[in-house]
């Protein structure tokens, strides 16, 4: 079997030194941000455990809050949207739902509610992480939404935005405000009551 050729510098043909040095610094980011919240979080922790120098993360990152808003994201955003389309738009919705919450009731909400405080302060860490992270979760919620509309599962005359507020609304004031269960059961009857208001009258 034929040996890989190496680079110039030694290496093994492969990806780039820095999207290799990019992903340790945002594994290292998330490990420490999972381990100690943001509150202990510093760009000198990740850039000893990533094995890099802390100015090549002020040179790819802004501040230390774009920092820890990307790597949530990297390790967050692909268990969201893990769900895959089926023909029932209303059974994909009722799991996209629950895959959500199910995420927001681990450690992932207790970070979301962290970068989402500290987003008030930080514009740039806000827009990161509304731009980045929110709005493609809830574009993703009217894809499915105007999948259900087209289908006749969902009244037609209905405001679909309005109809994502009351799905996911209540699970954000949940995870941000009362800190009140967001398991199972109280997620089905979330559902079954928005949806029973959404489809009265379908047939």
């Amino acid at each position: 079997m034929a040996k890989k050729k190496k680079s110039s510098s030694g290496r093994a043909p492969g990806r780039p030194r820095s999207d290799e040095s990019r992903a340790a610094i945002l594994k290292a980011a998330y490990q420490l941000l999972r381990e100690g919240g943001f509150a202990q979080f510093t760009v000198e922790g990740v850039a000893a455990r990533a094995g890099a120098g802390k100015a090549t993360i002020y040179r790819w990152w802004a501040s230390k809050g774009t920092l820890a808003v990307e790597a949530f994201l990297v390790a967050v955003a692909p268990q969201m949207d893990a769900v895959k389309e089926t023909a029932s738009p209303i059974a994909d919705l009722r799991r996209q739902v629950h895959l959500a919450a199910t995420i927001y009731r681990g450690r992932a909400g207790q970070l979301v509610r962290e970068l989402i405080a500290l987003g008030q302060a930080d514009s740039e860490t806000n827009k990161l992480l509304v731009s980045d992270f929110m709005q493609p979760r809830r574009l993703a919620a009217m894809v499915t939404l105007r999948r259900a509309q087209s289908a006749g599962a969902v009244r037609k005359e209905l405001d679909l935005e309005v109809l994502a507020d009351a799905l996911w609304g209540p699970i954000f004031q949940r995870v941000l405000v009362t800190h009140m269960p967001i398991d199972k059961g109280f997620i089905d009857r979330l559902l079954d009551l928005v949806l029973a208001g959404a489809t009265r009258g379908v047939r």
